[in-house]
């Protein structure tokens, strides 16, 4: 028979345990991260008021912020220009950053409004990368299944997303060789200029 300190002791050490148990659970891995962020987009695709030319915009709004809440793009548009980062001043790397989280954040918006609907996508895991996990999807479709995978990068309480990759063709990767062919030839206040036209342009989903 147990003595009433003996209780008294699993009792207590029942407790802690739960109470540091709660928390682990509660913290989204990379897949659920992922998979949260891919229910949450079609979700809005979907929603009955949500349906229809009229409410493209609304729908819009609403993935612009699920992208902005989810996506790592400060960081993204630094590497995007790997190799000219170091070399601007504050002011051109703060004029960079915006037009370019505004750009992506347009053309991800409208690639979800265009081909995300209802869709059954499998989540075949997750792989290390140094300090980053690559999680893997595939959108099931009947006549195509499409490889997406996503980077992700553990912030604070809270896995981001740093990179998208569809079918071996990552989102960073394709502005960094955009931004960076066309500055070979051209000034950065040229691709300023470039990219001020592409995000007026991209406005109108």
């Amino acid at each position: 028979m147990f003595g009433v300190r003996a209780w008294n002791f699993l009792f207590a050490s029942f407790f802690i345990v739960l109470w540091t148990a709660v928390p682990l659970r509660a913290q989204s891995g990379p897949v659920d991260q992922v998979r949260s962020v891919l229910d949450k987009a079609m979700d809005i695709q979907t929603k009955p008021q949500l349906q229809g030319a009229e409410h493209r915009a609304e729908r819009a709004a609403q993935i612009r912020n699920l992208i902005s809440d989810n996506f790592l793009s400060g960081e993204m548009a630094r590497e995007s220009l790997e190799g000219y980062w170091d070399k601007l001043s504050a002011k051109q790397r703060e004029q960079y950053q915006t037009l370019f989280i505004g750009i992506f954040t347009d053309s991800y918006s409208r690639r979800v409004l265009d081909f995300l609907k209802k869709e059954t996508i499998e989540y075949p895991g997750e792989t290390p990368e140094g300090k980053f996990v690559k999680v893997s999807t595939i959108i099931m479709r009947a006549n195509e299944h499409i490889p997406v995978d996503y980077i992700l990068e553990h912030k604070g309480q809270k896995w981001m997303i740093r990179d998208v990759i569809i079918d071996g063709v990552g989102t960073v990767e394709t502005y960094r060789n955009g931004f960076g062919g066309f500055l070979r030839n051209n000034s950065f206040d040229a691709l300023i200029q470039r990219m001020a036209i592409q995000k007026k342009a991209g406005e109108e989903l």
